[in-house]
């Protein structure tokens, strides 16, 4: 028995000694695991530092070359002028190439490679390309944007800042004068808007109809805000605005040259082609006014239209009034003589002086009124063709306001209120 323990031991010694280096072998393995670890790990993070440096840049870029675009922007809402006459960007002062050097901040830059005019004068938009980079690297943000200037005063048929009234027996619905001069189509586009909340802000009584949308003004109900009686009903949407409507008038641009037009009984007077300051405008009786070429009127005083007196545009003329008085369209009231007549040919607007507008009479009006002071009112039997906006507006009699839906392209006045249509990142 004791031989045999003997013998266990001696083989366990022998044992041993066969495996004394792996121990070393095993620790030098595990450094040289721990060391590749630790390489690998200083790698990554070197990468990915790096790749949150270069994201972080280009993010950086993008924001510079958003920054471009808006200082455009600012330069046109600065100086219109620069988008009028179609100016570069060099024109404007802004560089067109890369400038090396930072112009914003410390070390970053913009510029603009292209800035593109859409056709007309003023053009309805621009497009820009606008660069950002940040000096000392390989980040570089392309961007192209839409600019877009002076949202059109005529968007809706009819637009109230303090509350619109309908009753008898009209209706607002639209067409398109560019297509359709005649309104042989009716498009169900005759919005009807007001810049008012609370119940009644647009009351609908008889058989008043909108054959479009109906909205109040930020923070209204729809829902209690428009109100119907009758058989009067909105076809449309009903809904609140975002934002209220700017309704800043317009104002007298002065100059023009001394001119006349108090007609009445039986006599006429012709104003041909031209720019002219009138103290008023009577027109009385059986008498006529005649509008030859393209005129506008500066009316220091008011509009006066009565009995069977008329207003007539010929053909090939166009008419255009700024008003600071009081505006009273009776009688016969403003003929338009064109073979296809546009509500473009005939713009009134009121001033802030201009506090009351009234339209009677029975004749079709083609025109676009704009009189964001006045009280409005319209009574008769006559069409509306074109878009009307006013203080207050309340229209009684029998007549249709039909929006021209062509009037969202008209734009008056310097340009302005510079938007951003759309944008998209150019691929390098």
């Amino acid at each position: 028995m004791k031989v045999r323990c003997k013998s266990k031991v001696v083989r366990l010694i022998a044992t041993d000694r066969n495996e004394k280096g792996i121990v070393l072998i095993a620790a030098i393995a595990l450094v040289a695991i721990l060391a590749l670890v630790g390489t690998v790990a200083v790698i990554t993070t070197t990468t990915d530092m790096k790749i949150s440096s270069n994201y972080k840049n280009s993010v950086q870029a993008f924001y510079v070359a958003e920054a471009g675009y808006n200082r455009l922007i600012g330069e046109y809402t600065n100086s219109p002028s620069n988008y009028t006459t179609k100016a570069s960007a060099t024109a404007i002062g802004l560089s067109a190439t890369d400038p090396c050097t930072a112009n914003f901040g410390s070390n970053t830059a913009y510029w603009f490679p292209s800035v593109t005019y859409g056709s007309g004068i003023p053009s309805a938009y621009v497009d820009v390309e606008s660069y950002g980079k940040i000096l000392g690297t390989n980040s570089i943000a392309k961007l192209k944007v839409r600019i877009k200037a002076s949202a059109s005063l005529f968007n809706q048929g009819i637009f109230s800042d303090q509350g619109v009234t309908l009753s008898g027996n009209g209706k607002t619905d639209s067409y398109n004068s560019s297509t359709d001069p005649t309104a042989s189509i009716l498009l169900s586009n005759g919005d009807v808007g007001t810049n008012k909340k609370g119940a009644g802000s647009i009351s609908l009584s008889g058989n008043a109809k909108i054959y479009g949308d109906a909205m109040v003004g930020p923070g209204g109900n729809p829902n209690t805000d428009i109100t119907t009686s009758g058989n009067a009903a909105v076809y449309g949407n009903k809904s609140a605005a975002s934002s209220p409507k700017d309704m800043t008038p317009m104002t007298d641009p002065g100059g023009g040259t001394s001119e006349t037009l108090n007609v009445n009984a039986n006599n006429s007077k012709t104003i041909s082609s031209g720019t002219y300051r009138l103290p008023n405008i009577s027109i009385s009786g059986n008498a006529d006014g005649y509008i030859n070429g393209a005129v506008t009127l500066y009316i220091d005083g008011n509009i006066s239209i009565s009995g069977n007196g008329k207003l007539t545009i010929n053909s090939g003329g166009s008419l255009k009034i700024y008003v600071s008085g009081t505006v009273s369209i009776g009688g016969n009231g403003i003929a338009n003589l064109n073979s296809n007549p546009k509500p473009k040919d005939f713009i009134l607007y009121g001033t802030s002086n201009c506090t009351s507008v009234a339209i009677s009479g029975n004749g079709n009006l083609y025109g676009a009124i704009y009189a964001p002071k006045a009280t409005t009112s319209i009574t008769g039997n006559g069409n509306i063709y074109g878009s009307v906006v006013g203080k207050t507006i309340s229209i009684t009699g029998n007549g249709d306001v039909l929006y021209d839906e062509d009037l969202k392209n008209f734009t008056e006045g310097p340009p302005s209120n510079f938007k951003v249509i759309s944008w998209k990142v150019i691929d390098s």
